[in-house]
């Protein structure tokens, strides 16, 4: 039997289609590297590029700008920080100041008008006579029935009576500091008439003592009134009864 002759083969056509295949893959790499290397090279170029720029930028903006100019404008800058600040405050005390002097005046005219008082004076008598008040003010201004008030004044002759038993009545709402007169006159009726009366004010009461007009026509001072500058009322009785004459209470 002859032997059929056979080719002895190192590689199979297997084994060169993997060696073909690494090969053309080892080939792409190395294509893909060498352009990546290149451009990482270039943008580290470009990158030490642009730091020495900067670098001289930064160097020149140093040298264009003394240190003691900058040291100036921080001053001038503090400065004006502190001037506006400065007129803020100053603008705001004003307006405190200003507040403050309208509530020091609002404080003294409160106290301006609790010093004042207001001063009713009453006559009455228990006969069928007629009884006239007459109080003077402390600038001579006389109030009575035919001058029952006077410009200038809140000052009034409140009530007068023709007949009696009667009262009369004379208030001043804000008494005025001074000395005040109250007298009585017999205008008509029988002689001897006892005349009482009294003084209300913010803080009390003063009785006047009687006084007993003789004559029609007769004017007595009854008393006189002190107001002082704190608005408390005394009197003065010294003169109390004595005769004026037929003229009036001034």
């Amino acid at each position: 039997m002859k032997l059929r002759s056979r080719e002895i083969n190192i590689f199979s056509m297997s084994a060169l289609d993997l060696f073909a295949s690494a090969l053309g893959a080892f080939i792409l790499m190395s294509l893909i590297f060498m352009v990546f290397f290149t451009i990482t090279l270039q943008d580290s170029g470009v990158a030490e590029e642009v730091k020495t720029a900067l670098a001289q930028c930064e160097a020149q903006l140093a040298d264009s700008v003394d240190a003691s100019e900058l040291a100036q404008c921080r001053v001038q800058l503090e400065d004006s920080v502190e001037v506006s600040a400065l007129a803020r405050c100053e603008a705001q005390l004003n307006g405190s100041s200003e507040r403050l002097d309208r509530v020091n005046e609002e404080l003294e005219a409160c106290q301006s008008s609790l010093k004042k008082t207001f001063v009713l004076i009453v006559a009455s008598w228990s006969s069928r006579d007629d009884v006239d008040l007459h109080v003077v003010d402390l600038i001579g201004r006389e109030f009575y029935y035919g001058n029952r008030r006077q410009r200038g004044t809140p000052a009034a002759l409140e009530e007068d009576n023709t007949t009696g038993p009667g009262n009369e009545v004379w208030l001043h709402p804000l008494a005025d500091p001074g000395r005040y007169r109250v007298c009585y006159k017999l205008f008509g009726g029988s002689p001897s008439p006892a005349v009482r009366g009294s003084i209300l004010w913010q803080e009390g009461k003063i009785e006047i003592p009687n006084v007993t007009l003789t004559l029609t026509g007769q004017v007595r001072l009854a008393i006189e009134v002190l107001v002082d500058n704190d608005g408390r009322v005394s009197v003065d009785l010294t003169r109390t009864g004595e005769v004026l004459g037929a003229g009036g209470c001034g």
